[in-house]
């Protein structure tokens, strides 16, 4: 242990109560539905120990940057590194090539000290149900905690040079109170920033921090009131890990109350003779144990659970009790043999320690990750599951010079159907339209007709109301303007999307209604029922033979009613003259929809289509239902 700190047993005990919290939450215990709070008294307490350990040296004038940074390297890299390399083997093993690519990008990002970065740019929400399957998700923290280890030692540094200790503890007050305000303005403003980035959560190890800094003033209790301030401590961090949910506004004054709770526990510890019931509680042998394992619990609880539920298995209680059997062991593993030599035995000078730790950590997550991507995600790990070849078989890859471009006019990549002189049509949409254009292309083929294609996201017809308008400009209406010049208007959307008379739902209406005034020849395209996107990944699953088994037909679609008002139903209602055109009508049987056709799962995700996908529906709608399109194109010609 570091000789400038006295060790402190309970805040070992402190660290296994936070970790347990942080995995029973996400084991789904509906108990701790708030443990994430776990890690807010890991910060604090980390902000407590860094600051503890800079303050005395600061004192002593002995503080050097270069040994501050070496003791982090050695406390943080080594056992890091080893877990990445160690769960890159069930990733390649277990993780279909888009989940694959996704890894390296963390496994990258975690050891730049980013990841909180990228999964606030990535996937904008930690309990979003997509990081369910991202075995890297939790070092958000990491990344928050090191990019703080850059800042406060500075800051810590300009307080002692300027200011004496009486301005000092007054400015770091004023410093967490304004911090606190930022986050819970944060919180409003942003949940998703606030969660994951550094500035809303400032205030969490700088709590741990300034009690560090009041250390020596703060004066000696009676043991009756430790006990009283420990009891007060652990109910300030239990309550919030049960009361708190998913859907709770955090960080800001939620986070506040734990964190007090393990400001509080610290406290309770300061002497010897007088600790709190609780602080005695948590210096069982046992208990400072599994918190002598906790950052490895940490790194490991997490990819286990991951892989678990990716395999498509419950979280039974036998799985449960196993998960955390394993977390314990592999936590031990790295303890004992990764983190302990490297803090105790390999003692190199700060040079050695970048040449010899940091820089081929570095170089090894590099390596990772640019393998990894330059290969796709290893596709051909997956043999029948070609249709998830993003670059091969995704609208969005293989139409990207089309798609979300803005562009309006006649070219040649972005055309559909047989070119000729004349353009006879335009689709127009979403990404609905988007992956419909090879829906449209068979159909187009096959009536000889010439289509245009305009497709951009939050564009189902003009711009989508129900949400901002980003991109500051009037593609909606000049792509509508356009579209009135052809003879044949095929609209591809999320229609399922459209609220019921809301702004954007009549906003559709009429202008379908003045395309019909217009007698423009209106295609309307209606979308397949959607799925879940637990249910997406099982359907991988049960056709890679992999993970748990699942029957077929317990996978396949209900075809679910859709409300009353409707909003395609609303259009076939007002205006007779448009011609639908239901997928659903080839793929849905007795209440059920068929996923798969040719042997292939016709979606890319739980509701858009891959390319071959929407041409084996096409083929399977002129096979059954004719083509519309063939009886407009008649009709013109007439």
């Amino acid at each position: 242990m570091s000789k400038i700190l006295i060790y402190r047993p309970d805040i070992d005990g402190l660290r296994a109560i936070s970790v347990f919290l942080v995995i029973l939450f996400h084991l789904d215990f509906s108990v701790f539905s708030g443990g994430f709070v776990g890690v807010d008294v890991f910060f604090v307490i980390s902000g407590y120990l860094i600051t503890s350990s800079i303050n005395k040296q600061l004192l002593s004038n002995s503080f050097s940057f270069k040994e501050f940074y070496m003791r982090r390297i050695r406390r943080i890299i080594p056992v890091l590194i080893f877990v990445l390399a160690v769960i890159t083997i069930p990733a390649y093993l277990f993780l279909f090539p888009n989940d694959f690519e996704s890894y390296s990008r963390t496994v990258l990002h975690t050891m730049l000290s980013t990841n909180n970065f990228y999964l606030w740019v990535a996937n904008n929400d930690y309990f979003a149900w997509n990081t369910e399957f991202m075995p890297l998700l939790h070092t958000w923290s990491l990344s928050v905690e090191e990019q703080f280890y850059l800042v406060w030692p500075i800051l810590m540094l300009i307080l002692h040079r300027f200011f004496g200790l009486s301005t000092r503890v007054y400015v770091a007050i004023a410093f967490l109170i304004c911090t606190i305000l930022l986050s819970v303005y944060l919180t409003g403003e942003d949940k998703s920033m606030a969660y994951f980035l550094l500035p809303a959560r400032f205030f969490e190890p700088l709590m741990g921090a300034i009690l560090a800094i009041l250390w020596e003033r703060i004066p000696k209790r009676t043991k009756s009131i430790n006990h009283i301030i420990s009891i007060i401590g652990i109910l300030l961090v239990v309550i919030p890990a049960i009361v708190l949910t998913k859907d709770s506004v955090f960080p800001g004054l939620n986070a506040f109350w734990p964190c007090l709770g393990a400001v509080l526990l610290i406290l309770s510890g300061k002497e010897e003779d007088s600790k709190g019931v609780v602080n005695r509680i948590f210096e069982f042998q046992s208990i400072v144990f599994l918190g002598l394992l906790s950052y490895s619990m940490y790194l490991w609880h997490w990819p286990i659970i991951v892989f678990t539920k990716y395999l498509g298995f419950e979280l039974t209680l036998p799985i449960v009790l196993m998960i955390i059997t394993a977390t314990i062991l592999l936590s031990y593993f790295s303890w004992r043999f990764v983190e302990q030599p490297f803090r105790y035995k390999f003692k190199y000078g700060f040079s050695k320690t970048v040449l010899y730790i940091l820089f081929p950590s570095v170089m090894v997550a590099g390596f990772i990750y640019g393998v990894i991507d330059s290969k796709d995600g290893f596709p051909h790990r997956f043999p029948n599951l070609t249709e998830f070849n993003r670059k091969a078989n995704f609208p969005d890859e293989v139409r990207s010079n089309c798609y979300n471009t803005h562009r309006i006019g006649n070219y040649k990549e972005c055309n559909l159907g047989v070119v000729k002189n004349k353009v006879d049509g335009i689709l127009i949409g979403d990404s609905f339209a988007n992956h419909s254009a090879y829906f449209v292309d068979i159909l187009a083929k096959d009536a000889n007709m010439y289509f245009d294609v305009s497709a951009a996201p939050g564009y189902p017809l003009l711009r989508n109301l129900d949400y901002p308008d980003t991109s500051g400009d009037d593609y909606g209406k000049k792509r509508f303007e356009y579209a009135k010049k052809m003879d044949v208007i095929c609209i591809a959307a999320f229609w399922e999307a459209m609220a019921i008379d809301s702004e954007n739902y009549n906003q559709i209406l009429e202008s379908i209604q003045e395309l019909v005034a217009l007698k423009k020849n209106v295609v309307i395209i209606d979308h397949l029922r959607m799925t879940i996107p637990t249910n997406a990944h099982k359907m991988k699953l049960h056709k890679a033979k992999m993970g748990a088994q699942f029957l077929k037909k317990d996978l396949l679609i209900p075809c679910y009613k859709r409300p009353e008002k409707y909003i395609v139903q609303e259009i076939k209602k007002r205006f007779p003259s448009v011609t639908i055109i239901n997928m659903n009508d080839v793929m849905c049987v007795d209440g059920k929809c068929e996923y798969v056709l040719n042997e292939q799962i016709v979606y890319r995700d739980f509701y858009h289509l891959n390319i071959s996908g929407a041409k084996s529906i096409a083929e399977k709608y002129l096979e059954e239902k004719g083509n519309p399109l063939k009886v407009l194109n008649n009709n013109l010609k007439k």
